[in-house]
């Protein structure tokens, strides 16, 4: 392993668990396997409800660091990652999820892409597993590995909105003072302490090299609820937190968007209830495509009803059709003197 910077620090890691055991085994694995000091390690796995016997499992295996098992009722991976938080000793925390499975470097390459700073969020890629066959979750894939490309050559700086809990860390010490995580977000509860942290000086980093593989098997009616549920989020973020710029940003966006994607989100809007089969429309066209070897068609049908569902999102939280469209126009003539890589309005894995 490349010498680190100084001497290696401490990571308290915090995995939040809800009724995935199995995959859960697989994440505590890949951390037996770190190339990193078993001393730094301080491993708390929250079980946030759930009834599968999680907790008993992992209290009953040994590991080769101190794992500690704390339970809470349901109540979002937000208010877990809190309770975790409440109790890491740092003097960092690395952020993972149940189906997140590290490489056997991905602390060490944290560690090293933290170096001698103290003001840094990383962000590490989460990397698809091999076989992967259901289309949206392929899509989501390749735009994120579109995403990381482009922040690693400059083009696009990774800021908040990049900031993804499933493969991140911080310095405990700004999590503490930014206040945690807002448990009242079900949903970009992880973007929205990002802004938080960005305002106490913090910076965003991606590092490639802090990698994990994400064991995505998010059936597509979820995925489309996970789209309606970050178009929510981010007016919530804008009407409660005062992040307003989030909601030009997105309507900017929208003008980059493919123009058969733009017809989509349109059509749907003002014709919601004769848009309502398109979900199982897209999802078997998707498959055939994707069968028949077109993927990139695959991916297009993907993109827009992925879009589609984020602006029903938006459109139901602001309260009215007429309001999205005023954000729209309000945006169009800046978004026609501006460039920008056309990248979903969310995608997250």
């Amino acid at each position: 392993m490349t010498p680190l910077y100084g001497d290696p620090p401490g990571f308290s890691v915090i995995i939040p668990t809800y009724q995935r055991r199995d995959s859960l085994l697989r994440v505590l694995a890949g951390l037996a396997a770190q190339l990193y000091p078993r001393t730094l390690i301080d491993v708390l796995v929250v079980c946030d409800g759930g009834t599968d016997g999680t907790a008993e499992m992992v209290r009953a295996r040994p590991y080769p660091f101190p794992v500690r098992v704390l339970q809470e009722p349901n109540q979002g991976p937000a208010a877990a990652r809190n309770l975790g938080l409440a109790q890491a000793r740092g003097p960092f925390v690395l952020f993972l999820d149940d189906d997140v499975v590290p490489t056997p470097c991905l602390l060490a390459e944290h560690a090293r892409a933290h170096g001698n700073a103290r003001d840094l969020a990383v962000i590490g890629p989460l990397l698809p597993p091999v076989g992967l066959r259901a289309p949206w979750i392929r899509y989501e894939t390749q735009t994120l590995e579109k995403q990381y490309q482009a922040m690693e050559d400059g083009r696009w700086a990774p800021s908040p909105r990049q900031f993804y809990t499933g493969n991140a860390s911080v310095r405990l010490e700004h999590l503490r003072r930014a206040g945690g995580f807002d448990a009242a977000f079900r949903r970009a509860e992880d973007v929205e302490l990002g802004f938080r942290l960005q305002r106490l000086g913090v910076k965003f980093v991606f590092h490639r090299l802090a990698a994990a593989t994400h064991i995505a098997s998010r059936p597509f009616a979820a995925w489309l609820r996970n789209a309606y549920e970050y178009g929510q989020a981010d007016v919530a973020m804008a009407q409660l937190k005062g992040e307003s710029h989030i909601l030009e940003s997105v309507a900017r966006e929208f003008h980059w968007r493919h123009p058969y994607t733009r017809r989509l989100v349109r059509f749907g809007l003002r014709h919601r209830r004769i848009a309502s089969p398109l979900p199982v429309v897209v999802r078997l066209m998707a498959r055939l495509a994707m069968a028949t070897g077109r993927s990139s068609i695959a991916y297009g049908l993907c993109s827009g009803i992925f879009n589609l569902y984020y602006w029903y999102g938006l459109s139901d939280r602001l309260g009215a059709v007429q309001a999205v469209e005023a954000l729209l126009a309000s945006q169009a003539g800046l978004a026609a003197s501006m460039r920008s890589e056309r990248f979903p309005v969310r995608v997250r894995p």
